[in-house]
């Protein structure tokens, strides 16, 4: 007998015994009769419950801005390479596209780093990428820019896997802080109240222009380039004169489909109260430059390397009020103090290049630490390190956490071209 003459409910039980979801997308090429089976709801509950019950692990990495990874575990320069090569041919830019934010396995790109007029949302494995329409505001500098989802594209109702739920309704946004106008500002530090927002939105499929008021005066000088995502919120780490600061964003509470009758005047501008930032504050020595580094455990995390002492200092962030998101503001809580010191070996005297990395994203407990073009391993709980990688050339130091899920995550739609990607393939409805 012909596989092709198997029952359907056969071969969905042998297909879904693929190892990982990469090859079913590539078992989606072989006929259209594979391609609707594969593509229906009932095949991938199934697939995801499989993987539930093996217990498969979920791989989690660290990709570049050039979409490099900090460890070759499991070759992503194979899928990123030819998609971001692909794009760049289709869109005919004048060169590769960076990137700026990730959420899973989703990335956000955009055709400059320092002229980001124009962003994609790809999916590097199923080789799908969707073109955002141009911002309203062209800004020749280094954007603060967040990309985030208000849920993963599938969850287990339970933990032995019996009930997958497909979110198939997920929503996304991407978020841009822009310079402050000269209006917005406080004083001659430049510290601002009020930033102009463009958020967009899939459901609308257009980017809306909002002034989000800040509780405390930030300067968007000391904003740290690259976000996080976390419950919900994008997180923008920064600091002040004594101060590390978290400024939180809540994308998805905005007036970006409804009137703007809950905004003020200011200037001419509408200041929207619905949607605003929060911020949290932690007093620091003035030689301490904390910066946030992500979500490790399920808490926010952050680090700071004090270069005189050679002593790397680690906090993870307590659950905050659940009603901080309505008072804008509040004092950091720590859970956890962890404080490393480098020795002679590991951090000589003359080292001239020092860059904290990323903590691993499937070990909480490991650090990497960039010395003068070689990439050290630190356990903050053993106090052991290593040198992992010797002589190696990093073009710059944002990494960000890329996670390969059971299925890949389909790249959303914008409304007008529903059912047209970019990539001139795959149609998703």
């Amino acid at each position: 007998m012909d596989i092709h003459d198997l029952p359907e409910l056969v071969l969905v039980e042998i297909l879904c015994r693929v190892p990982c979801g990469k090859f079913i997308f590539q078992c989606k090429c072989v006929c259209k009769r594979w391609l609707t089976l594969i593509s229906a709801p009932y095949f991938i509950d199934r697939f995801l419950r499989l993987q539930s019950h093996r217990k498969t692990p979920t791989v989690r990495t660290l990709i570049s801005r050039n979409a490099e990874e900090l460890f070759n575990r499991v070759s992503l320069s194979e899928v990123f390479t030819p998609m971001l090569k692909r794009l760049e041919s289709f869109d005919h830019l004048e060169t590769e596209p960076v990137v700026v934010g990730a959420y899973n396995d989703l990335i956000l790109c955009c055709d400059s780093l320092f002229d980001q007029h124009n962003y994609y949302i790809c999916n590097p494995y199923t080789m799908q990428w969707v073109a955002l329409p141009p911002t309203p505001t062209r800004c020749y500098d280094i954007v603060r820019v967040g990309f985030i989802c208000d849920s993963p594209y599938y969850e287990e109702d339970d933990p032995d896997g019996h009930v997958i739920q497909l979110n198939a309704k997920f929503r996304c946004k991407v978020v841009r802080i822009l310079p402050p106008d000269r209006q917005f500002v406080f004083d001659h530090d430049e510290y601002c109240f009020n930033f102009n927002v463009e958020i967009f939105s899939f459901e609308t499929g257009k980017w809306s222009e909002l002034v989000v008021s800040s509780p405390r005066g930030i300067s968007y000088d000391y904003l740290d380039a690259m976000a996080f995502s976390y419950n919900g919120v994008l997180y923008w780490s920064g600091h002040d004169y004594g101060y590390f600061l978290v400024l939180g964003l809540d994308p998805f509470n905005d007036n970006s489909s409804t009137s703007t009758s809950s905004g003020s005047s200011n200037g001419g501008h509408i200041i929207d109260h619905k949607c605003r930032f929060v911020v949290f504050a932690m007093p620091v020595a003035d030689h301490f430059v904390v910066e946030c580094l992500g979500v490790c455990g399920g808490l926010l995390r952050m680090c700071d390397f004090d270069t005189d002492t050679k002593t790397l200092f680690v906090w993870d962030l307590k659950r905050q009020d659940h009603d901080y998101m309505v008072k804008g503001a509040g004092e950091l809580c720590l859970s956890k103090h962890n404080v490393y010191s480098f020795d002679q070996d590991m951090y000589p005297d003359d080292a001239r290049v020092v860059e904290r990395l990323s903590f691993d994203p499937n070990n909480d407990d490991i650090f990497y630490l960039y010395v003068d073009a070689d990439v050290l391993m630190c356990n903050i709980c053993t106090r052991k390190w290593s040198k992992i990688v010797e002589k190696r050339k990093l073009n710059n130091f944002y990494f960000f956490p890329f996670v390969l899920p059971w299925w890949p995550t389909p790249v959303p739609s914008l409304p007008q071209h529903a059912h047209q990607l970019a990539h001139g393939g795959e149609t998703i409805s």
